[in-house]
């Protein structure tokens, strides 16, 4: 018979070492390290199955703030899901998951991000979200401002670093420490045997961008050197992404979410494939998510409940009626049937979830 519960404080290794089993393999970093956040005792939300008091399946879960235009979502994401190779096809990890629904809808959250896409999720309402343009760009393809002055992040940084991402519109909350520790980290970079670069550009001692792309841990062939995340004046993050180049690099993946158009626009004349979100979120509470978003809806659209099951939008003088799940879509994925106004509101602008807080 399986227990099922939080992890307590002695068995967060056993949690590492089954990840590291199912998840790494020889020349990677231990997942301990590399997502610090998953096995943290201080936050303490991560469930396991134990059966003869061993771990032999376990669900990461980590809580973060969503910052989307002056609104705060509460948000949780799962991660580091796995199961010890003779225990899967018992239902444990399913089991898992209905356990952290509930203790997300206790929390406050109102939406759950998973990194991935497998069946177990999609049938329990997961979808895609989101819309991004991912470039392939090449050695020489991006000219070098020469108005910046372009250096490695140094130690005295971070105060400006922290200005230049709480600046962003669209972004996970980052405390200077956190930054520092996901930087550190490295934890999307890691699965790709990555480590972390970050370049500032600066103009008159004062830092107008900053750029943090993976570089190998050692020389690796086929693979794609990978952008983490950014902040700062689109101009100047065009000029570090050139610059990072300089670092051996042949080819850099950009993926950037659709509703940076200023940033978008600095890529116009370069080749772009538009692709939903990596991953999959499931809206945990519709009226909860539209209370959380309701700051980012004022003075564009009211979302008025219209009985158990719909919902009414009223804008521009308009007022349509449509179902949970509509909305839902909408919210999520956009809908070019609906009036053309919308089309700036909806899909909402999550961040991207690939980014330092990757899970």
């Amino acid at each position: 018979m399986a227990e099922y519960r939080l992890l307590q404080q002695g068995e967060f290794q056993q949690a590492i070492d089954l990840a590291d089993r199912v998840f790494r393999k020889e020349g990677h970093l231990s997942m301990g390290i590399a997502f610090p956040q998953v096995f943290s005792t201080a936050l303490n939300q991560s469930y396991g199955a134990f059966i003869d008091e061993k771990l032999v399946s376990f669900i990461g879960l980590v809580p973060s703030l969503l910052h989307i235009e002056g609104a705060e979502v509460q948000a949780f994401s799962i991660g580091a899901v796995c199961t010890e190779p003779d225990f899967r096809k018992r239902g444990l990890a399913n089991t898992l998951l209905q356990i952290i629904f509930e203790h997300v809808n206790k929390s406050g959250a109102s939406v759950l991000f998973i990194s991935g896409n497998l069946p177990i999720y999609m049938k329990q309402g997961c979808n895609y979200y989101g819309k991004m343009n991912q470039y392939k760009i090449q050695q020489g393809a991006l000219h070098i401002e020469e108005e910046y002055s372009v250096r490695e992040l140094q130690p005295y940084d971070w105060f400006q670093m922290r200005n230049l991402s709480h600046n962003r519109p669209i972004r996970y909350e980052q405390s200077i420490y956190e930054m520092a520790l996901l930087n550190e980290s490295a934890g999307f970079a890691s699965i790709f045997k990555m480590k972390h670069k970050v370049l500032v550009a600066e103009e008159n001692q004062e830092l107008k961008a900053f750029l943090v792309f993976g570089i190998p841990y050692h020389e690796q062939e086929n693979v794609d050197k990978r952008v983490i995340e950014w902040g700062g004046d689109p101009k100047a993050i065009r000029c570090l992404l050139a610059e990072a180049f300089k670092y051996g690099l042949n080819s850099l993946l950009v993926n950037i979410p659709a509703f940076e158009t200023a940033l978008n626009e600095e890529f116009d004349l370069l080749e772009r494939v538009v692709e939903p979100y990596p991953g999959t979120m499931k809206i945990m509470n519709l009226d909860l998510l539209l209370k959380q978003l309701s700051s980012y809806f004022e003075g564009k659209v009211e979302i008025l409940t219209e009985d158990i099951n719909h919902k009414r939008l009223i804008f521009k003088q308009n007022s349509v009626v449509i179902s949970n799940q509509e909305l839902e879509e909408l919210i999520l994925k956009g809908n070019g049937n609906f009036d053309s106004y919308l089309h700036n509101i909806f899909p909402i602008p999550f961040p991207f979830p690939q980014g330092l807080n990757y899970v």
